[in-house]
């Protein structure tokens, strides 16, 4: 199959992650693939290096951008696509109005939803959802079931140590909490922040709070942390290049989102093996289990989730046999339900292989 992968966007995130985890996972499978991506994506360097082509075009217009249409409409017409595949509102809203005029042969509309915003997807062939609530969504919204599928997020194992190591905290003085992704008000920086003041009378240990990603709401975080007199005890790290590095320097890894359709960096900390806890957002709750591969903090009520996360943390802290074994539970669960493999299967099943 010729298949065209897309999306528009200008920034790093988890959809363009998975966008690029498509295209490898495609490219095993033996299919011609062409990726489309908006002229100023800072992720087209990473998909070129995969030895993929990529068709790069404007998008100044939004949802309506008659010249981007007319662009896409041009290059799925000279590939001679069979399947175009898109990524997010704007990819899928576009795509769809180019590949309507075409009328020279059919080609299967694939829309793969990352966000509750689910209606320019209704009406694909087929919708491809990261978690159950977008799938039911989808069906509520008047897609039919048999369109209508889950295909969760992955990530490349090939580079992954085997052997789980085990790790007493009891016996370190200074613990190093790490969170990651783009500093926005959904994912709850605010309450790890507040976290660590919390630490700081429920223990004698020193906690450090690592902050890696970049965002609108940099300065107000950096203004709590002064507000908190946290300066000594919170590191920004800004946009990581190396993830192995980043969670090789830390000791917990913390998902404090209020809001996460998946939660692609979860991954990441599992296949590092991680001691994690994660709140209860919608794509969390869906990739880990309680006391099993995590300590999963709620997010209801919406007061004091600082205190329960940094419960948690003393949790983890105090019972190592019990970090351990969700460490080794969650590295299985990542190999058994996350890798490429597992994508390559599920998407071998609904666009077929080469």
């Amino acid at each position: 199959m010729r298949i065209v992968n897309i999306i528009l966007t200008s920034v790093n995130g988890g959809a363009e992650q998975v966008f690029i985890d498509y295209l490898v996972a495609l490219k095993n499978l033996g299919h011609e693939i062409l990726a489309v991506t908006k002229l100023d994506a800072p992720y087209a360097d990473e998909v070129e290096k995969l030895g993929i082509k990529v068709k790069k075009i404007t998008n100044n217009l939004g949802y309506h951008d008659i010249f981007a249409i007319s662009n896409l409409r041009n290059i799925l017409q000279e590939f001679d696509a069979d399947i175009v595949i898109s990524h997010a509102g704007r990819a899928i809203s576009l795509s769809k109005k180019a590949v309507k005029k075409i009328t020279s042969k059919k080609i299967l509309k694939v829309a793969v939803n990352h966000s509750m915003n689910v209606k320019r997807s209704i009406g694909s062939d087929i919708i491809l959802s990261v978690n159950k609530e977008i799938f039911f969504r989808t069906i509520d919204a008047g897609q039919r079931e048999d369109s209508s599928f889950i295909i969760s997020n992955a990530i490349d194992l090939n580079d992954a140590d085997i052997d789980v190591p085990k790790v007493n905290l009891q016996k370190k003085e200074e613990i190093v909490i790490g969170v990651m992704g783009r500093l926005d008000e959904s994912k709850g920086f605010y309450d790890a922040i507040r976290s660590i003041k919390i630490l700081e009378k429920l223990s004698d240990k020193k906690f450090i709070l690592k902050i890696a990603g970049s965002g609108l709401i940099e300065p107000k975080l950096r203004s709590l942390v002064k507000k908190l007199d946290l300066e000594n005890k919170v590191e920004f790290c800004g946009w990581i290049k190396s993830k192995k590095d980043f969670f090789s320097s830390i000791d917990i890894f913390l998902l404090s989102s209020k809001s996460e359709t998946f939660g692609l960096v979860l991954l990441e900390a599992m296949k590092y093996f991680k001691p994690i806890i994660s709140t209860d957002a919608d794509g969390p709750k869906e990739i880990l289990r309680d006391k099993q591969d995590a300590l999963i903090v709620t997010l209801k009520p919406s007061e004091n989730i600082e205190e329960r996360i940094a419960n948690a943390v003393i949790e983890m802290v105090d019972n190592p046999d019990a970090m351990n074994l969700m460490v080794e539970n969650s590295a299985v669960r990542v190999r058994e339900k996350f890798s490429y493999k597992s994508l390559e299967k599920k998407l071998r099943e609904i666009v077929g292989g080469a």
